[in-house]
């Protein structure tokens, strides 16, 4: 089955603009197979779990959190757990402002703190060829990071899966998904 996603946007139990309810309903309204929330963790509202537990959707959604690592400076990494498998991203490699040989660097020290499964190649929806190398050993996502409803619908992955979290996660692992853009 070919599904559609993102695995990486923002509500307001963070800083993002809508509420959990509303960033649904804007991807289903886009054909979004799939949606990770991923607020960030020293953001998180207290009621955020329970909040997100309350979406209706007939989409599959993934309830994640955007960890801050602080690693020669702070690093965002995606944390998005399935049903028994969970997914690490290096996020936004494009927003540190740093050449490829610093990215290589960081990447190297969250290696030996987290798991790292892939790497997003955009920011907030748009695409950073010069980290699409394979010098980055990693599958390479592209996600809209969206905080806004303007934002919604940039970039996102395309894959053959079966329509359930670890098979999606799996694809995601495995490199076998499609980037794409507007």
């Amino acid at each position: 089955m070919l599904l559609k996603g993102c695995l990486h946007c923002h509500t307001t139990c963070s800083d993002g603009e809508l509420t959990p309810q509303e960033v649904a309903e804007a991807y289903a309204a886009r054909g979004y197979d799939f949606i990770a929330f991923t607020d960030h963790d020293h953001l998180l509202s207290r009621r955020c779990q329970e909040i997100y537990a309350r979406v209706r959707s007939a989409m599959l959604v993934f309830v994640g959190v955007e960890l801050t690592v602080f690693e020669r400076g702070y690093l965002h990494v995606n944390r998005i757990p399935g049903d028994r498998e969970t997914l690490h991203v290096f996020n936004h490699l494009g927003e540190y402002d740093l050449p490829l040989p610093k990215i290589l660097e960081r990447l190297q020290a969250l290696e030996q703190r987290l798991p790292i499964d892939a790497v997003e190649i955009t920011s907030k929806g748009f695409r950073h060829q010069e980290f699409e190398v394979p010098a980055i050993g990693y599958p390479k996502i592209a996600t809209d990071d969206s905080h806004t409803r303007q934002m919604i619908g940039r970039a996102w992955i395309e894959l053959e899966a079966r329509r359930t979290k670890d098979a999606i996660l799996r694809a995601v692992k495995g490199n076998d998904f499609w980037n794409c853009y507007v």
